[in-house]
């Protein structure tokens, strides 16, 4: 009871070419279309030129970095400052130039009770007026 199905060969070329075209029709075309949209934001490749331009931009960026740290005396910060544009190297250097101006406020030299006192401000000390002007003329006749 089984039946042979018995095709030609026209009828099986046919029918893959018809099969091929459906498949490229409603698979493939869509996707290469959407492959072709998207290669447009594929970063394009760079030219030997221009890889050494941006070499030579990156090592004079550096450069400037560097200058401008060591004009502001901060070039022992070099080693930690990275930074990609000019406003970022501005503020990094404000902000370094800032903490340490307060470090050298809090480091710098602080008097505790080394004034020298002299006989005038003693005896102001001990609201002495009479040995206050005593001393003030004395320092006039000396």
């Amino acid at each position: 009871m089984s039946k042979e199905i018995s095709f030609s060969q026209e009828q099986l070329d046919e029918a893959v070419t018809n099969a091929k075209t459906q498949w490229e029709t409603e698979v493939l075309n869509p996707i290469q279309s959407e492959r072709d949209e998207l290669l447009q934001y594929k970063p394009m490749e760079l030219s030997e030129d221009e890889v050494k331009l941006q070499t030579k931009q990156q090592e004079l960026f550096s450069k400037e970095v560097a200058l401008t740290l060591k004009e502001n005396g901060l070039e022992k910060f070099a080693s930690i400052v990275k930074v990609s544009n000019e406003d970022e190297l501005k503020e990094v250097v404000e902000e370094l130039t800032s903490v340490v101006n307060d470090y050298k406020v809090e480091m710098g030299y602080k008097p505790t009770d080394h004034k020298q006192n002299d006989k005038y401000s003693q005896f102001e000390k001990n609201k002495d007026t009479k040995n206050m002007i005593g001393s003030k003329l004395a320092n006039l006749f000396k």
